[in-house]
């Protein structure tokens, strides 16, 4: 205010003292210095801009060389051991000579590390596939409820094995656009964490419903749920939980990461509902496809 004053005081020179003049010299100084303040300021956020956008194509370029070569890596990796795996199993079979209990433990063993290595090693390729970009749907309009009774029938086998009944309740849904090996991947990985994380003599229930422009499918078990503070966690890669499979199942840590990665990629969504002692909820929705 008192700028103000002194300013409407210069139509009347013989009114402006030396204090005056000395007042508004210090705030005209003010005044430039905060203008090129502003101007070094300006320049300052255009170059970190231009430094920041620099990191982050460089941060891509190796993060795409990482995957390249993650991806090329895992690839070497799958068929030797898928032969491992192979040639155990059927020395397993004993079609080629009978061996004693000693060795068929010894091949068991093999067959199992070798299966565990084979899933973790197809999980890594997958990762590796979906965050380079390259991941292509071979995506067609039909109805999800058919594949979901696919996989259902195809894991009932392993649940039984823990005397576990898997139960589906499928209400009749408009057709949704989907591939159907990738979304056949989703219902294997939700089904098998489920089954895992159950014990003996349990249920699993596997629904479908129509919401409005959506199917909706969820997979609910009766295992041990999931901490409050976990649930955040449950889609990241290699992720471990507190709880642990109740038969000693082996697990990479990524399936669902995979699984939420491909959701997504078909412009759906995923979530969990879970309290610790009353069983997981995994839900997932699709949208409807035009000619749905």
């Amino acid at each position: 205010m008192e700028t103000i004053r002194l300013l409407e005081k210069l139509s009347d020179p013989d009114q402006i003292s030396r204090q005056d003049l000395d007042h508004l010299k210090k705030v005209l100084v003010s005044f430039l210095a905060s203008e090129r303040d502003k101007g070094t300021r300006f320049d300052l956020l255009k170059k970190l801009i231009r430094n920041y956008s620099r990191k982050e194509i460089e941060l891509f370029e190796l993060n795409q060389l990482k995957n390249k070569f993650i991806g090329m890596a895992a690839h070497d990796l799958r068929n030797p051991l898928i032969s491992i795996k192979g040639f155990s199993d059927l020395l397993l079979t004993e079609d080629y000579g009978s061996m004693t209990d000693t060795q068929k433990e010894f091949i068991s063993m093999i067959q199992s590390s070798s299966g565990t290595m084979l899933n973790l090693v197809n999980d890594i390729l997958d990762i590796a596939v979906i965050e380079s970009g390259k991941l292509l749907l071979k995506a067609e309009s039909g109805p999800f409820g058919q594949l979901i009774k696919e996989k259902v029938k195809m894991n009932r086998i392993i649940a039984e094995k823990k005397c576990i009944t898997i139960h589906q309740d499928l209400q009749k849904c408009p057709d949704v656009f989907f591939d159907s090996d990738r979304m056949g991947q989703v219902m294997d990985n939700l089904l098998s964490n489920a089954i895992k994380f159950s014990g003996q003599g349990t249920k699993i229930n596997v629904e479908m419903t129509p919401f409005k422009n959506l199917v909706k499918v969820s997979v609910c078990d009766e295992g041990p749920g999931i901490p409050a503070e976990e649930l955040d966690q449950l889609f990241g890669e290699f992720t471990k939980l507190s709880i642990t499979p109740t038969a000693g199942e082996k697990s990479t840590g990524l399936g669902l990461s995979i699984t939420k990665k491909i959701v997504v990629a078909h412009n759906g969504k995923i979530w969990v509902e879970s309290e610790p002692g009353n069983g997981t909820i995994f839900f997932f929705s699709l949208p409807v496809s035009k000619s749905g």
